[in-house]
C-alpha cells in the first residue's frame, strides 16, 4: 500500500469516526430533550413509565452500537499501522477493494463477517 493510499484510508476512517461523534451527540441531545420535556414524573401513568424504560433501553443499545463501531475503526487503524490492513483477520485472504471502499473499517472478508454475525 502506498503512502497516498494509506492516507486516503486514514482520512476515510477519520470521517467515519467524526460521523459517529456527530450522530451520537444528536442522539443524546434528542434523548435529553425528551426527558427534560416532562414536568413531573409523579403524575405519570404506569404505562408512561414502561415507555420511558423502553426509551432508556433503546438509548443504551444505541450507545453499545456506537462503541462497537468505534472499536472497529480503531482496529482498522491498528491494522493500517502494522501493514495488515486489507487482510482478513480470520482467514488471511485479501479483503476485496469494493468491501473496503464501502466499509473502510472492515477487518474481515465478507464470508468471515457472515460467520461472525
Amino acid at each position: 500500500m502506498t503512502e497516498a493510499e494509506r492516507e486516503r484510508v486514514e482520512a476515510r476512517l477519520q470521517a467515519r469516526q467524526d460521523e459517529i461523534v456527530r450522530t451520537r451527540s444528536a442522539v443524546r441531545r434528542s434523548s435529553e430533550g425528551m426527558r427534560d420535556s416532562e414536568l413531573s414524573h409523579v403524575d405519570n401513568h404506569p404505562g408512561d413509565t414502561a415507555g420511558e424504560l423502553h426509551d432508556e433501553e433503546v438509548d443504551e443499545t444505541t450507545e453499545i452500537f456506537f462503541e462497537e463501531e468505534e472499536r472497529r475503526i480503531e482496529e482498522a487503524r491498528r491494522a493500517l499501522a502494522d501493514g495488515t490492513y486489507g487482510t482478513c483477520k480470520s482467514c488471511g485472504r485479501d479483503i476485496p477493494a469494493e468491501r473496503l471502499e464501502a466499509v473502510p473499517e472492515a477487518v474481515l472478508c465478507l464470508e468471515c463477517q457472515r460467520h461472525f454475525e
